[in-house]
């Protein structure tokens, strides 16, 4: 499937077409110095109540927000809200997307859940729309988004909200989902990591579709990082091996089916095997994998093995040869917190004894003996 990624340069156009309206909600007033006292404890009310009185002052609605947002019932910041939903919401005060979660604190918005109608032709308005969201002053603050679906035909891509983030360059960013697929078959989405320098302080990124683009990775406040594909490939693999995130806490890689896309094998992650790079990594998922037996053969002389907490398997092609042989060396498993292997190629021979691999064992109940014959991972299609 080919990969198509909606980057922002592409729509200088709109952008135009947007700047009478961005000029006339998107711009706040605004105080470096009282924006730094919220930067420096963002979860102290105080110092937004400090920024509330200057804006007050100023006539900007916001600083009755906050207020609001503080000593206010829900049901008096609601109205208020929706009194000045253009200002406050922008273009998802009359075009709500069909998913729309905020979550407020303070006054501004720190999480945002927003996801489109699944098949259509305006994923550029969607973009649009996006675009103008962040711009907002209420999105000053933003920690969190969670992304998609947007619409499609042929197939669904969520290219275009990376290209907005690399534009936008939201400092406050700390979690980000891209995202979700709606009703669409995985192998036919696609998606692009943002650049690295947009989501310098990112703590947790999770990237979901049939294609994703990566690429040089350098994100040293990263602590987890979650890629769920049927079709990873071998670049997108070294990208990850090469990654440098000296933080990294949490790693889960789905790799996905040859017969769409996926062409990795177990050189291509020998890196992590090894550990290079990853000095705090307790979590290691190596999923929906269909050379699992070769990791499971390999794991008990890695040197990563020893300081993972937890491990996952699970989704992928793992036999009973490839538990076997992890059975062979248990005691190179003893240390671990919990073990997933389930969703496997596995009968329920080894169950009794796959127990002692950690101490607690995630097996799984139904297993298809024509799964053990045919051996398939979970995520393809």
């Amino acid at each position: 499937m080919a990969l198509h990624i909606t980057r922002v340069h592409q729509h200088d156009g709109w952008r135009q077409r947007l700047s009478p309206w961005l000029a006339r909600y998107a711009r706040a007033m605004r105080n470096a110095e009282l924006e730094q006292m919220i930067l420096a404890n963002p979860d102290d009310p105080a110092g937004y109540l400090v920024y509330a009185d200057w804006l007050q002052a100023n006539g900007d609605p916001r600083g009755e927000l906050i207020v609001l947002s503080e000593r206010g019932t829900p049901e008096e910041r609601e109205a208020f809200l929706a009194s000045h939903a253009e200002a406050f919401l922008g273009p998802f005060a009359q075009r709500k997307p069909r998913k729309l979660e905020l979550d407020w604190r303070h006054g501004f918005v720190r999480g945002a859940t927003i996801g489109w109608k699944t098949f259509g032709k305006d994923r550029e308005q969607c973009e649009q729309d996006f675009d103008a969201f962040l711009a907002l002053d209420s999105c000053r603050f933003i920690e969190k988004l969670h992304l998609g679906p947007v619409p499609g035909q042929d197939e669904m891509g969520l290219g275009g909200l990376a290209a907005v983030i690399d534009n936008r360059k939201p400092a406050t960013l700390r979690e980000l989902y891209l995202g979700s697929v709606g009703d669409w078959d995985i192998s036919s989405t696609y998606t692009a990591m943002p650049d690295c320098d947009a989501i310098r302080g990112l703590r947790t990124l999770t990237l979901r579709a049939g294609s994703i683009s990566i690429g040089d990775i350098d994100l040293p406040e990263l602590r987890s990082f979650t890629v769920e594909t049927g079709s990873l490939t071998r670049p997108e693999i070294e990208k990850i091996a090469h990654a440098r995130w000296p933080n990294l806490e949490s790693l889960t890689i789905w790799f996905g089916d040859p017969n769409y896309g996926a062409d990795g094998s177990i050189e291509d992650i020998r890196r992590i095997l090894d550990g290079a790079g990853l000095a705090k990594l307790k979590h290691l998922g190596l999923m929906n994998c269909e050379f699992v037996d070769e990791i499971a053969a390999a794991l008990p002389s890695s040197k990563i093995l020893p300081q993972l907490a937890s491990l996952d398997l699970s989704m992928g092609c793992l036999s009973d040869e490839g538990l076997a042989a992890m059975l062979a060396a248990k005691d190179r498993f003893a240390h671990l917190e919990s073990l997933n292997v389930e969703d496997n190629a596995l009968t329920n021979a080894h169950w009794p004894a796959a127990r002692e691999l950690a101490k607690n064992v995630v097996f799984g109940t139904d297993h298809d003996p024509d799964r053990a014959e045919s051996r398939y991972v979970s995520v393809g299609e």
